[in-house]
């Protein structure tokens, strides 16, 4: 009875401490933001570009990566020091083309001009089409990207982070410091974080465990645990 009492304590508590985790979402390991524009080398660079920042400056785990339709050969001068100006470079050399298998592994694409059906697969393309001619008004352009992206910001922070499972046994427990230290079946040692102390009330050193666990400020974090 004290160990179902303990499962159901620890069951509950993670529950608690991760609603994402206590409502079954299974979550893509995808964290590639695709931008589109026709020629690969203006819209879409200046998108990726600024996204990066963002994503950066506001701690995002997504990338965000440029391609085009009908790619030209080089990414314009005006386009270059434009970014240049805003702290930015373009993130080729040459703009890339689009594949179905970069929209298929993509978190979400955006596009600024219509893809072809072989191009983006069975992917959903959101599309962004009041932005202006850039090479007209780099500015403009750069401002309206901006806006796009500051509204999609809290959507991307909102879901839930990619997760990955994996089976051990403890090892060692440090409850002052919030960590655990497991023998994964891999024969490899790992350190965790724990999310949540509770933890400590149901696990001990040898337990055999399932964990779910997270990247979280650039630390595996255990946010789902169960005994086997």
């Amino acid at each position: 009875m004290k160990s179902l009492f303990r499962a159901l304590t620890l069951a509950v508590a993670l529950q608690l401490m991760h609603p994402a985790f206590a409502a079954g979402y299974t979550t893509s390991d995808s964290t590639t933001i695709v931008f589109v524009c026709l020629h690969g080398s203006v819209k879409s660079q200046m998108a990726a570009a600024h996204f990066n920042r963002i994503a950066r400056e506001r701690g995002l785990p997504y990338t965000a990566i440029s391609r085009g339709i009908e790619v030209d050969a080089s990414i314009p001068t005006g386009i270059r020091d434009g970014l240049s100006l805003d702290g930015l470079a373009p993130l080729d050399d040459s703009p890339q083309p689009l594949t179905a298998a970069d929209a298929a592994a993509a978190a979400k694409v955006f596009a600024f001009d219509p893809v072809p059906d072989d191009k983006k697969g069975e992917a959903e393309v959101n599309y962004w089409s009041d932005v202006p001619p850039a090479m007209k008004d780099y500015v403009a352009a750069r401002d309206v990207i901006v806006s796009h992206i500051d509204r999609l910001v809290p959507a991307l922070a909102a879901r839930p982070r990619p997760q990955e499972t994996l089976e051990g046994m403890v090892t060692a427990m440090d409850e002052r410091n919030d960590r655990i230290t497991v023998r994964l079946r891999s024969d490899a040692t790992e350190v965790f974080r724990v999310q949540d102390g509770l933890v400590f009330n149901a696990v001990h050193k040898g337990d055999q465990v399932e964990l779910t666990v997270e990247n979280i400020d650039g630390a595996k974090t255990i946010v789902g645990l169960k005994k086997e």
